[in-house]
């Protein structure tokens, strides 16, 4: 005989008695993912014209000192859609902060610090045996009149956006907890929480950012809306060029013994909040960066690097050796990565012998390995020993002369028939 199912008021007797006997304990909170702080505000019509007359670039000044943008940019800032470096306070529509509804996970650990309910933010769908939905605010740029500027700023970041405890008097009950989020500018950004009706107090968690963007928008009949797009201004920086690869690049300098010759960007590292690396421009005298028209220069620097042929024009760079071998000792294919046959299932064969594992040649001007490839493979090739023999960047594009055409037709060819082959042997 089938057991009798309780009544509603025996239900709610036995949910008496288990409070009853429930001793209070303390349940953990908390939210997690990739979300951020949003912002939308309105914006006068003199700031959008102000900065489509001058090019402005809004992650600059969102990023920026007054000084740096009143002295370096030549910007007058009380002209500008917000104060530099404060772009949140452009918020008279809206500012949350917070995770993402499509993109974050709600865990709940009880006393033991044992999961006890964890999902996908956008798997939980308000029903049974699950948290409920809150919306707040919603607010979006065609909410606007025809005429106004809306001004959308993001500081997108990844990380623990909300920590909170739960005090329990009685049984825990998921389905007592409501996740409350607003959308702003179509983005469902979940910002708080309660349970059993009392606002749950976030401790703020820890997010680290990971980008930002910065937008405005001039909003049109019919909800429509011109996006904010200016020429990018022309700073009048000098080009910085291609960077060396391997086989053309000059063993590495100290820079306290050796001063680069020509002028020009080049590859250096140095000193600056720990260790960094990348392209400094050298003026003759010393390296540094352009910004905002002005170089800068950088000090600390330890080592640098650059071509080793004469970058004034292309037609000095030595012919391209060889980047790869075929690993079967009885084929010993010597070519380039992009001569190699791919197959239906994207593997490369070597064209000689169908293998499919190969070794890539080591062209590293610093070590004796690097330097032994490059007397077998690049002959001819200038070892820039001395600083006035290593060159910056090189500028411009190479034009293609008809012999790498006609090889790349051929290579074409070669695969051409190589998969045919490949698939009539299947």
């Amino acid at each position: 005989m089938a057991a009798k199912k309780p009544t509603k008021k025996e239900l709610e007797q036995q949910k008496l008695i288990d409070t009853l006997k429930f001793t209070p304990r303390t349940y953990k909170i908390s939210m997690w993912g990739y979300g951020g702080e949003k912002v939308m505000g309105t914006v006068s019509q003199e700031s959008w014209d102000y900065c489509m007359e001058n090019s402005v670039d809004l992650s600059d000044i969102a990023w920026s000192d007054e000084d740096t943008v009143v002295d370096d940019m030549g910007l007058d800032v009380e002209k500008l859609p917000f104060y530099p470096g404060s772009w949140f306070e452009c918020d008279d529509m809206a500012h949350v902060s917070g995770v993402s509804r499509n993109a974050g996970t709600l865990q709940i650990l009880d006393e033991k610090d044992e999961t006890v309910f964890e999902k996908l933010l956008e798997d939980i769908d308000g029903g049974e045996d699950s948290p409920e939905w809150e919306i707040g605010e919603e607010v979006w740029i065609g909410m606007r009149k025809p005429g106004e500027i809306v001004f959308i700023g993001n500081s997108n970041e990844k990380g623990t956006f909300f920590e909170a405890e739960i005090e329990l008097k009685s049984p825990f009950d998921i389905t007592k907890l409501v996740l409350h989020f607003d959308e702003v500018d179509g983005e469902e950004i979940v910002n708080g929480a309660s349970y059993d009706g009392e606002d749950l107090d976030n401790w703020g968690g820890s997010t680290d950012g990971k980008s930002s963007d910065f937008s405005m928008h001039l909003v049109k009949e019919d909800g429509e809306w011109e996006t904010y797009s200016p020429e990018e201004k022309d700073w009048g920086h000098p080009e910085v060029g291609s960077s060396p690869s391997d086989w053309e690049r000059s063993p590495t300098f100290k820079f306290n013994k050796h001063k680069p010759v020509h002028v020009g960007y080049y590859g250096a590292t140095w000193r600056d909040y720990g260790t960094s690396s990348g392209s400094l421009y050298w003026n003759g005298t010393e390296f540094g960066d352009w910004e905002y028209g002005q170089f800068k220069p950088v000090a600390k620097v330890d080592t640098w690097y650059g071509f080793n042929w004469d970058t004034t024009s292309w037609d000095n760079q030595p012919v391209i050796p060889p980047d790869i071998i075929c690993d079967d000792k009885k084929c010993g294919w010597i070519g380039k990565g992009e001569e190699r046959i791919t197959d239906d299932d994207y593997n490369d064969h070597c064209p000689q012998c169908n293998g499919t594992e190969f070794t890539w040649i080591d062209y590293d001007a610093d070590t004796a390995a690097g330097r032994k490839n490059r007397d077998k493979h690049s002959p001819g090739w200038n070892a820039a020993k001395t600083p006035d023999q290593a060159f910056p960047y090189v500028l411009g594009v190479k034009e293609p002369n008809e012999a790498e055409f006609t090889k790349a037709e051929i290579t074409d060819e070669l695969q051409d028939f190589f998969q045919d082959a490949l698939g009539n042997k299947k």
